[in-house]
């Protein structure tokens, strides 16, 4: 009976390790316009930003109209470390507009509305997970990036 306990154990550990890693990077959920979109990240590294995958295709489209806002949701594993959301706009000629951006505290928010101001319309909205690592200058580098692009309508 001792020898079984061990080998129980090590196929209820083996079990979840290998259903925790098959999970993948986690997914965003965007909505705007009336349309929903899950996200999956075009790059994801580990937490120390040594180890990454890079995926462009995951890059998002959507189709908005002016004045329309972008709902965002983000998981736990993004919510519960340092997060932020860059976003750009244009105006009604198309020009580009400067860059906003929002930095979140790990568990500060679970979710954010990205709004355009009055006669803009959103252009693209960018996700990024703070990692563990600081580039040359000192700046934390992102360990997971989301990014949505939007046309109009």
């Amino acid at each position: 009976m001792p020898r079984r306990l061990p080998a129980v154990l090590l196929a209820a550990l083996a079990s979840t390790v290998a259903g925790c890693s098959a999970s993948g990077p986690p997914e965003l959920t965007v909505y705007a316009d009336g349309k929903t979109m899950q996200l999956a990240p075009v790059q994801y590294c580990d937490v120390r930003v040594t180890e990454c995958e890079a995926n462009p295709q995951a890059a998002g489209l959507m189709t908005v109209r002016p004045d329309r806002p972008m709902q965002i949701s983000v998981p736990p594993e993004v919510a519960e470390s340092p997060w932020l959301v860059y976003v750009q706009s244009v105006d009604a000629q198309g020009r580009p507009q400067p860059v906003q951006h929002e930095f979140f505290s790990p568990g500060e928010a679970y979710a954010y509305t990205a709004r355009p101001a009055p006669g803009q319309r959103l252009l693209t909205v960018e996700i990024q997970q703070a990692g563990a690592a600081f580039d040359d200058s000192g700046v934390i580098v992102a360990r997971g990036v989301w990014s949505v692009q939007l046309r109009g309508r």
